[in-house]
């Protein structure tokens, strides 16, 4: 059976992941609304939900395709404090939306565009934001 082409995006930036952060695919039959995936590294932990859309140059305002549980479990957690993005993949890469608003409301079509990054580029954006040197701990 033939993968789907937001799996394939996913496997497309975890093949680029340290291997200090671990990541959890999530797949819950009895919790919905749940993320896609669970980052965590010494640093911190991350919950990101991942959409794809067929076209590289949207020529409408972008609005991730979350169902009502997921923006209810988005949103309850990003207000608790949770570190929670929504990446929107597309042939030559993904946009991360890390604002409440952007995730519910979406984007324009040319911040889409210029905002753009790699799979090996949001890989890395993960891997620097789980990472210990963000924080400000003393040991």
């Amino acid at each position: 059976m033939a993968r789907k082409p937001e799996s394939q995006f996913i496997s497309g930036v975890h093949k680029y992941l340290v291997r200090s952060v671990y990541r959890m695919k999530n797949h819950n039959a009895y919790v919905g609304g749940i993320p896609d995936c669970w980052y965590s590294s010494i640093g911190r932990d991350l919950w990101i939900e991942y959409k794809y859309i067929p076209v590289s140059k949207p020529r409408i305002i972008v609005i991730p395709d979350l169902s009502e549980l997921q923006k209810r479990w988005i949103s309850g957690r990003y207000l608790d404090g949770r570190d929670i993005w929504v990446i929107v993949g597309c042939k030559p890469g993904g946009v991360i939306y890390t604002d409440l608003n952007e995730m519910l409301d979406g984007i324009r079509p040319e911040n889409f565009i210029e905002r753009i990054q790699t799979r090996k580029e949001l890989a890395s954006t993960i891997d620097k934001h789980c990472s210990i040197q963000n924080l400000n701990i003393n040991f």
